[in-house]
């Protein structure tokens, strides 16, 4: 494996799971219906530590996304020798735009979901249909949820530049000058040498 592969994949695994390890303990720390209070008509929301949990996992995933594209796009303009061409090329644009994907629903649609409704604000309570009011809360595992997603992106991003990184088979590392060796050259040189004639001496009577 390409060294530049494991070096990639180790940052942007330690962003990933980083941001899904706030995301989960961000789970853990979401609001509670017990937590709200009701006061004129307004349910007014505590501020939980699933606010800033939220946008510190979101802000790691985004760092994450962003390293693997530049890589990925860097890798793309400036390939090595016997890279990725054609069919592993579209390989890898569909491997971005599906990690891209994943970290939007994850950012956008999940963390900036949990972020909202565990800030510190007030709401109009919604009227039941027999004139009771209630107080709106966020159901649904959504950081448990963004926190897979980005992990899959991660994954995904990963994937990308690694079959642009991949090497055709039989294609050797280019070694440097004088290690190089000639294909069929030894035995193209033991080919082309001919055999020196033999002299015999003749003793003289």
């Amino acid at each position: 494996m390409d060294a530049s592969v494991v070096v990639l994949s180790v940052v942007v695994l330690l962003f990933a799971v980083a941001s899904a390890v706030l995301g989960f303990v961000a789970e853990s720390k979401t609001l509670t219906p017990d937590e709200i209070k009701y006061s004129g008509g307004v349910c007014v929301y505590p501020a939980k530590p699933a606010y800033m949990l939220g946008i510190c996992a979101a802000a790691l995933l985004v760092a994450a996304q962003v390293i693997a594209s530049v890589a990925s796009l860097c890798c793309s303009c400036f390939k090595p020798r016997g890279g990725a061409t054609g069919p592993k090329l579209k390989k890898a644009a569909s491997s971005i735009v599906l990690s891209w994907v994943a970290a939007a629903a994850a950012a956008a649609a999940s963390y900036a979901q949990g972020v909202s409704w565990n800030a510190a604000t007030t709401r109009d309570a919604v009227v039941d249909g027999l004139f009771i009011k209630q107080c709106e809360y966020l159901r649904g595992a959504v950081f448990m949820r963004a926190a897979l997603l980005g992990l899959a992106a991660a994954v995904l991003g990963i994937c990308a530049y690694a079959i642009l990184r991949e090497r055709p088979a039989g294609d050797e590392e280019p070694k440097p000058d004088g290690q190089q060796p000639a294909v069929g050259g030894a035995q193209n040189a033991q080919q082309q040498v001919a055999p020196l004639p033999q002299v015999q001496a003749h003793a003289q009577v």
